[in-house]
Parts: structure tokens; C-alpha cells; sequence
């Protein structure tokens, strides 16, 4: 619908003020905090406050804690209640105790793992009759007990010459042998560098002591006590937690407020003994929060309208309808728009909509992808959900129109025969004079879009004060000219037969507005009253725009045959189903039914997924890029949240 108006507020007040009113302004939910200093051509006699917040390290050891343990927390309401010394000493209690809870779980994962590990390398050495001791005390050979991938086993064969790199392989499994190497202690390093570059790994075997069988008992006896004890810990952990969720909470909503308000403190700047706060507020409630601030003695603070701060860049709050507030997810991945661009997620949710149910029309599969939207919403809170609603119900209806429903292209043929009198579906796509029909339409509304692009990018441009784009632009008035003066004589000319590309519509509509792109950066300057608007060379001005122009006659022409796909998507799905039925009368009974299923369920999420990434390329690249920049920032006020 709109960018919601934004206002830029400035507040003075005497320092001893500044935490309080940085208080009232977290407490407004509402304002975002700015740097002062780009506010200012002066800034010299302004210095930072640099107010340190005094729990910052009690508020970074309890937030560790709480990470480490696992814990989540919900904000309550502090009804005023604050945080003493004495409550200080209570939170660093309250996380030493944590952190002793997650240091013994930490070490008792660490020794289970190990444990783990240790029970799956041994137990590839089972049955080797050796006291693994006495072979450490050989004084003359090295053993080394590990795994080697199975390529280099393989590749042991080029190291035939050397009589010392050999190894014993004792089991092995889909991957690795799994065995041990000997060598002489003076070749051992070499030896250890030919096994290290056949990637060996040593398993620690030669660590044990006795034979590998005592020890695969032992640590098969040790792994369920350590369980056991890790569960004790996680079940005292969770008894602690029960008797302390109301404390943490409290802690966890306190610090985080007050985080926040040492936050907008750190944005202020002092002179004298006063500071000076900029930020933004929305204009529903800048009332609301200079009346909060209006009672603080001793501070001032003034409102301007955010239009005439557009040189700082304020920041931008979407503002739509149950229809298109979904879609803000698309015009947030391509970025926001700047104050004074337009917001074009109603543009995005329409075209988008209609696109996708074009290319998706079936009325069994735009059911389902409905259902799987509201699912998505309502269970997942997922945003693509508030999406796909619209779009499936989009498809719904265009599957009307094809007749098709789950593939079957004639099942509501006695419904149109009924009500309209109609012998069959009104669209039969897979007829041949029908799918010349769509490839034509789908070129027609590439063209329809791309004006329209266009047109939005005049009127935007005409609103930013850019007359150099929306007059020269290829994208302003005498892009527009052109290309719809193109497109007109090739329709007369290609299917009414009427050639209205005389000399004179070809050099006023056509030639002209090439000039006039041509010109775009010398002309734009003398329409802004530059004395400096001829370029420094004519020469390279000529060069370097005229493979640019070449470039925009070319972008017209991709942009508007990239909308093909449309068409060719409506045919893609009909003889997708055409595959699926053909395979399925091969069959009878069950497996008739079977493969309708199974085929049905593939080409519908095969296809969602196709055309949502296909309708938003066509938004992104062949509109979006015609009219806009997408280089706003989000209005985030400062709220008590982590």
C-alpha cells in the first residue's frame, strides 16, 4: 500500500536527564535512535557520552549462562521493580550455578562421545590376541594401529620397493581397512610420512593397556553409567530451572531493558552540560512520545516531517493490507525502498498472483498448494504461507479456465456445459491454434509489464526530482515513446497487416527518444541548469553510450521474450499430466491409481517450486530493475529484547 510517514525527533536536555529520558524512549517501543553527529555541519563542540552500562559484565556472564544451559526465557512485565547490589550478587550466584550445571554436562557429553568412539575403534580389533603394553615396549620396532581408506590400501602397491612400508589389515568395512603398520625405529619417520600422505589415522590403540577385548568390556561397562549420571544432571538441572524460571525471567527481561537504554544512551552527544538525542518515530506516534517526553523537566524536543530529512535517509515501515502484507517478504529480499521511493509490494502481489496462477492453473493442485499455505501460516509461521494462499487460489481459478483438475483435462466439462452452454472447457491448452494463443498473450503481457514498469519509474522519478531519468531515461518518457512505438508497428505490421511505421513516425517515435537516451546525462544536466553539462570529451561520450545504447535496445527485447516462459509453463504442466496419465493407463486398478498419485504429487511440488522461482525472477530482474532501487533501511525501534 505505502511507506508509513516517518518524523525525524530531535530532544535537548540538561545530562543529569539523559538516562531518564532514554527510559521514556525504550518505554514508547517506537523510536529509533540516529548518530547526532550527521545531524550537525558543526560538530566540533559536540563529544560522546560514552555512558558505560554498569552490568554489562553481570548481564554477559547470566546471558551466558542461560545459552549454555539451554534455558529460554519470556519477557514479563517489571512493574517498576528494579536491580540492586544486593540483587547483583543473587544473579552472579544464580549463573555461577548454571555454569556448574553446564560445565558437568559438557564433561560428561565429552566423555560419552569418547567413550562411544573409543567402543567403535576398538571393536574393529576384537580377537587380536595381544597385550597391547608389551607391544610399547619393543625396543627396536614402532606399531601403529589405525585405518586406511580403502583407494590407499590399494595404492600400497607403489610402495612395493620399500620392504618397510607394509600393513596388516585386520577387518575392514565399507570404507576403511582397519589394521596396524610396523617399521624399524630408525625408518619410522619416513615410514610415518608415506602412511600420513595415504591418509592413515591413528586410532590410539597403542594408549590401552592389555589386550584390546578387556578394554572394549571396560568401556562398554563405563558408557551407560556415564549416561545415567548425564541424565541425573540434565533432571537436577531442570528441578533448578522449575524453582528459579520466575527469577530468571524477571533478570532476563531487566537486563535486556536496560541494555537497550544504555543502547540509545551510547547514540547521544554531549555539550556542556547538556546532550542532544536524534532518531525517528512513526508519525502515528510522535504525539504519543513527546507528550512522554514533555514531562521530564529540563528537555526540549522538536518533530520535522521525514521528507525534508531525505539527505539522512530515514528509515522505512511498510505499511500493508491482509493481501499484500505477505508479500512484504519478496520486497524485503530484494531491499527495502528508500523514503522516497513507493513501496511495490501491492505492484508484486498482484503480478506476482496473477503470473503464478497463469502458469500454475490447475484446480486440484492450486487446492492443495492453498492448504499447504495455510498450513505453512497458521502451523509454521512461516511467511511464505501468507504467499502461497493467494497464489494457489490464483492457480485455483486459472484451472478453471484450463478445465484441468489433478491432470484430468475433462472432468468439468458438464459444469461449463450446465451453466454456460459451452460443449467443453473454454481453454483447451494443448491445441495447436490454442498454444500459438498463449505464447502470443505471453509475450502481450511482457509488454504490458514492462510499460507499466516503466511508467511507475516515470512517476518516481518525477517525485525524487530526477528529470534525467524520467525525461531521457531509457526507463523515463523517451524510453516509453520508443518502445511502445516498436512494439505498435510490429503488431499493425505482424498481425492487423497495417504498416504504420511511415518516415515520419519512425523518425519522431523511434529515432528522436534514441537521441534523446542518447543525450540522457548532458541534457539532464541543462534541464537542471548546470553550466558544467557537456561531457569532458565528446569522443568517449559518443564510444561509451553507444554500447550502452546497444545495451538497452537489447535489454527491451530479453525483457519482454523473457515473459515466454509464462506460455510455456501453461504447456509444461499440461503435457507433464499428459506423461503421467499415459504411464498410468498403462497399468489398471491399483497401480492406475498409484501412479495418478504419486505422478500428480511430484509434478505439483515440481512445478510450485518452478514457477515461484521463475514469476520472482521475472519480478526482480524484468520490472524491479526498470523503477526501483530497493536501497532503504528498516525502522527498528528500540525494543527490551534479546
Amino acid at each position: 500500500m505505502a511507506i508509513e510517514k516517518i518524523k525525524c525527533l530531535r530532544i535537548i536536555g540538561h545530562r543529569d536527564k539523559l538516562f531518564e529520558v532514554a527510559e521514556a524512549l525504550v518505554d514508547t517501543r517506537s523510536f529509533q535512535p540516529d548518530d547526532p553527529l550527521n545531524f550537525h555541519s558543526d560538530i566540533k563542540m559536540f563529544i560522546p557520552v560514552l555512558d558505560v552500562n554498569p552490568y554489562s559484565e553481570t548481564i554477559d556472564k547470566f546471558n551466558t549462562a542461560l545459552d549454555s544451559c539451554g534455558i529460554k526465557c519470556q519477557t514479563v512485565e517489571l512493574n517498576g521493580k528494579k536491580v540492586d547490589d544486593e540483587t547483583i550478587g543473587e544473579v552472579d550466584s544464580l549463573a555461577d550455578r548454571l555454569n556448574e550445571f553446564a560445565d558437568r554436562q559438557l564433561k560428561l557429553e565429552s566423555e560419552i562421545s569418547e567413550c562411544s568412539r573409543n567402543i567403535e575403534q576398538i571393536g574393529h580389533f576384537l580377537n587380536l590376541n595381544l597385550e597391547i603394553d608389551k607391544i610399547n615396549q619393543c625396543r627396536y620396532i614402532k606399531a601403529n594401529f589405525g585405518k586406511l581408506p580403502k583407494e590407499s590400501f590399494e595404492k600400497m602397491q607403489n610402495y612395493s620397493d620399500n620392504p618397510f612400508v607394509i600393513f596388516f589389515p585386520y577387518s575392514h568395512d565399507d570404507d576403511f581397512y582397519w589394521g596396524l603398520y610396523l617399521s624399524p625405529i630408525a625408518n619410522s619417520d619416513d615410514v610415518d610420512r608415506i602412511f600420513s600422505s595415504l591418509y592413515f589415522e591413528s586410532c590410539g590403540v597403542l594408549d590401552l593397556n592389555g589386550t584390546p577385548e578387556q578394554y572394549h568390556k571396560e568401556q562398554q561397562q563405563r558408557l551407560p553409567k556415564l549416561r545415567q549420571e548425564l541424565e541425573n544432571v540434565k533432571a537436577e538441572l531442570e528441578m533448578f530451572r522449575s524453582s528459579k524460571q520466575s527469577d530468571i525471567d524477571f533478570y532476563y527481561s531487566y537486563f535486556a531493558e536496560m541494555q537497550q537504554k544504555y543502547d540509545v544512551m551510547s547514540k547521544a552527544v554531549a555539550y556542556s552540560k547538556s546532550f542532544v538525542i536524534v532518531g525517528w518515530v512513526t508519525e502515528e506516534k510522535a504525539e504519543e512520545v513527546t507528550e512522554k517526553l514533555s514531562k521530564i523537566e529540563s528537555v526540549e524536543c522538536t518533530l520535522t516531517n521525514g521528507q525534508s530529512e531525505l539527505k539522512h535517509s530515514p528509515p522505512v515501515k511498510l505499511k500493508n493490507n491482509f493481501f499484500t502484507k505477505g508479500f512484504e517478504f519478496y520486497t524485503e529480499m530484494y531491499g527495502l525502498p528508500n523514503y522516497s521511493e513507493f513501496d511495490p509490494t501491492t505492484f508484486i502481489a498482484i503480478t506476482y498472483t496473477i503470473l503464478f496462477g497463469i502458469m500454475f492453473g490447475d484446480v486440484g493442485h492450486g487446492l492443495m498448494v492453498m492448504l499447504f499455505g495455510i498450513f505453512m501460516k497458521k502451523k509454521k509461521n512461516n511467511p511464505l504461507g501468507s504467499i502461497l494462499i493467494p497464489c494457489g487460489i490464483s492457480g485455483t481459478i486459472f484451472g478453471l479456465i484450463y478445465g484441468s483438475v489433478f491432470g484430468f483435462e475433462h472432468l468439468l466439462d458438464p459444469i461449463y456445459s450446465s451453466l454456460f452452454g459451452l460443449s467443453e472447457k473454454p481453454v483447451s491448452v494443448m491445441e495447436p491454434a490454442t498454444t500459438n494463443t498463449i505464447i502470443y498473450l505471453a509475450v502481450g503481457i511482457g509488454i504490458v509489464l514492462v510499460s507499466l514498469a516503466i511508467i511507475l519509474n516515470i512517476i518516481v522519478s518525477f517525485k525524487m526530482r530526477d528529470k534525467e531519468n524520467a525525461v531521457f531515461g531509457n526507463n523515463g518518457l523517451a524510453g516509453f515513446v520508443f518502445y511502445v512505438a516498436v512494439v505498435a508497428a510490429l503488431i499493425s505490421q505482424m498481425m492487423l497487416g497495417v504498416k504504420i511505421a511511415n518516415p515520419i513516425y519512425i523518425l519522431f517515435l523511434i529515432l528522436i527518444p534514441l537521441i534523446l537516451i542518447f543525450l540522457k546525462e548532458p541534457l539532464g544536466k541543462l534541464c537542471e541548469g548546470r553550466k558544467e553539462w557537456q561531457p569532458e570529451s565528446w569522443g568517449g561520450y559518443c564510444v561509451q553510450n553507444f554500447f550502452e545504447l546497444f545495451e538497452v535496445l537489447l535489454s527491451y527485447v530479453t525483457n519482454t521474450m523473457s515473459f515466454l516462459r509464462v506460455g510455456a509453463f501453461v504447456l509444461v504442466h499440461a503435457g507433464m499430466m499428459e506423461v503421467v496419465f499415459t504411464l498410468a493407463n498403462m497399468s489398471s486398478g491399483f497401480g492406475y491409481v498409484a501412479i495418478v498419485i504419486v505422478g500428480n504429487i511430484f509434478v505439483m511440488a515440481l512445478e510450485a517450486l518452478l514457477v515461484c522461482i521463475q514469476v520472482l525472477r521475472l519480478e526482480f530482474y524484468e520490472m524491479f530493475g526498470r523503477f526501483y532501487k530497493g536501497d532503504g533501511r528498516a525502522f527498528r525501534p528500540v525494543t527490551p529484547v534479546r
